[in-house]
């Protein structure tokens, strides 16, 4: 058993290698995935897993427990496994994103800190105007630029204490 393992982690590993050289970020994201397989079944095999061990569960007897598998590595795997599809779903999420907005999905040809010029940066100020507070009853912001923090009016206040 542990031999064909051994061989499924080998090529996991090497598909993973080789999606990782590529310059691509999707493929990179699907290597790391692989990669996260790999080890994973490295877990399987180094718990002891074979088909003649049984599940890992204790009768009356103390000694019912040799040759049974170690139950703490199937309990790693299944946190690995939900860990490992939280980031690479993230990760897919972020390479969508720098794809929307660089128009490419290539490390190589995306831009760097030394590219951005004035255009950018009047670009970002404009949308930072755009969430500056605007002044109404109970916003009047005071003459150093923040909002006050005194309440809204409430009509409905004063028709309870004319009661």
């Amino acid at each position: 058993m542990e031999l064909p393992m051994a061989a499924a982690i080998a090529v996991l590993f090497g598909a993973g290698t080789y999606m990782i050289l590529r310059p691509n970020l999707i493929r990179l994201v699907m290597g790391f995935a692989l990669y996260s397989n790999a080890v994973n079944l490295l877990l399987i095999t180094a718990g002891g897993y074979t088909r003649s061990s049984g599940a890992p569960f204790v009768g009356k007897d103390p000694q019912s427990a040799v040759g049974l598998m170690d139950p703490l590595p199937p309990d790693i795997i299944l946190t690995a496994i939900v860990i490992s599809f939280a980031v690479g779903a993230l990760t897919l999420i972020i390479c969508y994103r720098v794809y929307l907005d660089h128009g490419t999905d290539d490390p190589q040809r995306l831009p760097t800190e030394d590219e951005h010029d004035a255009a950018d940066e009047s670009t970002l100020a404009n949308a930072a105007r755009a969430f500056e507070p605007v002044a109404g009853p109970g916003n009047t912001p005071p003459a150093h630029g923040v909002p006050s923090m005194s309440p809204a009016p409430r009509p409905w206040a004063d028709r309870r204490r004319e009661r």
